[in-house]
């Protein structure tokens, strides 16, 4: 273990009160009070973080993101894990399966989609939850390095989930996998490409995924009517100002931005679609997004489970390293997407 992942698992064994001698008084937003070892992260990530007024370019903030790896726990024990690619739309994509040891012959599966705006991060970016979920579900995960903006345009990641998707259920058979029994994850813009393919797959009919597994989901680029975007703005690790920078690679110009595939919120209808878990965070911008999203699939009929971890932020599926709270959270949202998708129903 290098000195770096030695001082992660120490910060997350100190005791709360020893860490706010470093991190000060817990911070405070909306009622709800900041885990002590994210405090103490956010303060570590601010201290390093850069000072040039220079505008940060894609390539830097990719390259700051891919430092966060660090963060995570460990797979799985026990998950095997495979690197592959796999051709859709005429791509070559890279992606990683996770196998959970089990003697079934057909297991569940889930389509996994990271986080990252749709413009950085990859499919090792949440590593550990991939494997959780492979281990709790019995599932074969499929974690998938979508195209990103903006390099290419949007709604491409969502065109790569959709092909992933018709991919598992053609080689179902070779994968292992129960066609019947395919669950759609992703945490923020992966929330925003999983409840949108839901949403294509119940209109085009045919075979229906048979849970959702949404973590801080981004679901509209509007927003209006969210005082979370205003009293998270500077919250660790997503600003108010990143999720600016996202919009403008991902729309350019604002092309695309009322898309109803970037607004699931806002679609006509929520009915009918799968059982669906959602995790928010307390002290995130797009908190009130997410909270109003599971409203309203509550309130068109379908069966969810909302967890809204106050202490904790975005981004808290690759925190586990650093945070018990985080490591938890976790752990309720895939006993959970387990529970559906292993349903009989």
């Amino acid at each position: 273990m290098n000195l770096q992942l030695l001082v992660l698992d120490t910060l997350r064994q100190t005791p709360h009160w020893l860490l706010r001698l470093f991190a000060g008084a817990p911070l405070d937003i909306d009622g709800n009070r900041l885990d002590m070892n994210m405090q103490v992260l956010a303060k570590l990530s601010a201290r390093g973080s850069s000072t040039s007024d220079a505008p940060p370019s894609v390539d830097d903030i990719r390259r700051t993101a891919a430092e966060f790896n660090d963060l995570n726990l460990p797979t799985v024990a026990g998950v095997a894990v495979e690197d592959t690619t796999i051709e859709l739309l005429g791509n070559r994509l890279n992606a990683r399966i996770y196998r959970p040891p089990s003697s079934e012959k057909l297991k569940p599966a889930v389509l996994f989609f990271h986080q990252g705006g749709l413009v950085i991060m990859d499919h090792l970016t949440d590593n550990h939850f991939c494997s959780l979920l492979a281990a709790r579900c019995g599932a074969v995960v499929f974690s998938l390095d979508y195209r990103l903006c903006p390099e290419n345009a949007f709604p491409a990641p969502i065109e790569d989930a959709r092909a992933l998707w018709e991919h598992v259920q053609a080689f179902s058979v070779d994968y292992g996998v129960d066609p019947a029994h395919v669950a759609l994850a992703g945490d923020s813009a992966g929330g925003l490409i999983s409840s949108t393919l839901a949403l294509v797959l119940r209109d085009e009919g045919g075979r229906q995924p048979k849970a959702l597994c949404l973590a801080y989901p981004w679901v509209t680029t509007n927003n209006e009517d969210q005082p979370s975007h205003s009293s998270c703005a500077n919250t660790f690790p997503l600003t108010a100002d990143t999720m600016h920078f996202f919009n403008s690679q991902v729309f350019p110009d604002d092309h695309n931005k009322d898309h109803p595939w970037a607004n699931p919120l806002h679609a006509e209808s929520l009915s009918d679609l799968p059982p669906t878990v959602i995790g928010t965070a307390g002290f995130d911008p797009i908190r009130d997004q997410g909270n109003a999203f599971a409203n309203r699939l509550v309130e068109s009929g379908n069966q969810v489970a909302h967890f809204c971890f106050e202490s904790l932020t975005h981004s808290y599926l690759m925190f586990g390293r650093v945070s018990g709270a985080a490591e938890r959270a976790c752990e309720t949202l895939a006993s959970e997407l387990s529970k559906m998708l292993n349903s009989t129903d």
